[in-house]
């Protein structure tokens, strides 16, 4: 089960976009203000198209150390998304599941 939905934005803004797109299954990092760590995560998105840079939608997203941060994130919490130290896109909680 997902921990969390969010809006998240794939940025075209950076400096290496991620011009091959995702698509449900991405596990990209999470970085959360109140979190001193990356946090890995799978995102479900509500279909199975290739999303590209610029693009804004809804995942859902499950932790692999859910466990460890649920009490340090929150709805309306900010976070961007990465591949290591690459930006990827921003993203905000619009829910806890």
């Amino acid at each position: 089960m997902e921990n969390i939905i969010a809006t998240v934005e794939i940025s075209i803004d950076v400096p290496d976009p991620k011009v091959s797109g995702v698509r449900t299954g991405y596990s990209p990092h999470h970085k959360f203000a109140r979190i001193d760590w990356l946090a890995s995560g799978k995102h479900v998105y509500d279909d199975t198209d290739v999303h590209y840079p610029g693009e804004t939608l809804k995942a859902k997203i499950k932790f692999a150390s859910w466990e460890h941060m649920r009490d340090s994130v929150g709805v309306g919490d900010h976070f961007e998304i990465l591949e290591n130290d690459r930006l990827i896109g921003h993203g905000v909680v619009d829910a806890i599941l």
